[in-house]
């Protein structure tokens, strides 16, 4: 009977397996996972559209019944998927060593796993709380998020944002340390001529915000001379100011993209040591080139250029 246990608390390993192939899997070359993918991504787009069209009124009355029963379909898929993601996560080699319930705790918790969360939320919240349409059509917005898990393009600007970080809330500190002494100033040079719009430096922060970030909306505007100097000197630091995390983010991305590739090249010049890549190096390298963002056209164009610069190299012991 001890024997017999062990194979029924894991027959539903197989299964378990295949559903995070299908759902978390990095291969490109299934055709059911492309499928599955296929199809909540349009669902998603849907689900915009339709939340989209049920804010107006007209398109709300007519077609009530309609929005009430593709919003319940759609919370069906969405809450069937995000329950199999739970079920299955404990399959990602992440989670090896890990028990199951700490494993799932700590998958739950993932960025990913809470957008997931938001796209059930307005079904969760309508059945324990009274809660604003608008606000449920917001979180049904939301659902544009869920697109991060099909796009895997959006990883690389995750870890751009995550690596530059720091740099990025220095400069936006910085940002909001000038708009506070722009309105600060604003208020004691235009308080008394325009007290309905710098009359305190709180009504100022609206023109030192629009000012600051160049948007110039033009519905407030110094009217002293020394005023007009102020902003001009703000206005020509706004324009460097704001192009500098936009600048930081491109140099990192180009960082990001060069990192990855030669992440990629390293591990092609380990397997062309042997002057040729088997069919078990060539799988590792496709799995490697799909968790790095990369193409396989690059990555045929890279196995096609390391391949040719060993040519002609010489052995250091025999010459040959």
């Amino acid at each position: 009977m001890s024997d017999t246990l062990p194979n029924k608390l894991t027959s539903g390993e197989p299964l378990r397996s295949k559903a995070y192939q299908l759902l978390e899997s990095e291969t490109r070359k299934n055709f059911t996972a492309k499928a599955i993918n296929l199809f909540l991504i349009i669902l998603i787009i849907i689900n915009v559209i339709a939340a989209i069209f049920e804010s107006e009124a007209n398109y709300h009355d007519i077609y009530h019944q309609e929005f009430a029963l593709f919003e319940f379909i759609s919370l069906s898929f969405f809450c069937v998927e995000y329950l199999l993601r739970v079920w299955c996560c404990i399959e990602d080699p992440k989670y090896r060593g890990i028990s199951t319930i700490k494993s799932r705790a700590n998958y739950i918790l993932t960025p990913m796993a809470l957008i997931d969360l938001i796209a059930i939320l307005p079904f969760i919240i309508a059945l324990f709380f009274a809660i604003d349409l608008r606000t449920l059509r917001l979180l049904r917005v939301l659902r544009l998020l869920k697109l991060t898990h099909y796009f895997k393009g959006f990883n690389i600007f995750i870890n751009v944002i995550t690596k530059e970080f720091k740099s990025i809330t220095a400069a936006m500190m910085v940002m909001m340390f000038l708009i506070v002494i722009a309105a600060s100033l604003m208020h004691a040079v235009e308080g008394k001529v325009q007290p309905d719009v710098f009359g305190s430096i709180i009504q100022s922060f609206w023109w030192a915000v629009v000012t600051m970030t160049t948007v110039g909306y033009g519905d407030v505007v110094p009217i002293t001379a020394i005023g007009k100097v102020i902003s001009t000197f703000i206005m020509l630091i706004g324009v460097g100011l704001v192009a500098l995390p936009a600048a930081m983010l491109a140099a990192r991305f180009s960082e990001e993209l060069r990192e990855r590739k030669q992440k990629l090249d390293v591990n092609i010049t380990n397997a062309l040591t042997d002057g040729y890549i088997d069919q078990e190096e060539y799988q590792a390298l496709e799995k490697l080139a799909d968790q790095l963002e990369i193409e396989p056209a690059d990555l045929q164009r890279s196995i096609h250029v390391l391949k040719q610069s060993q040519h002609g190299k010489k052995c250091p012991h025999c010459g040959k």
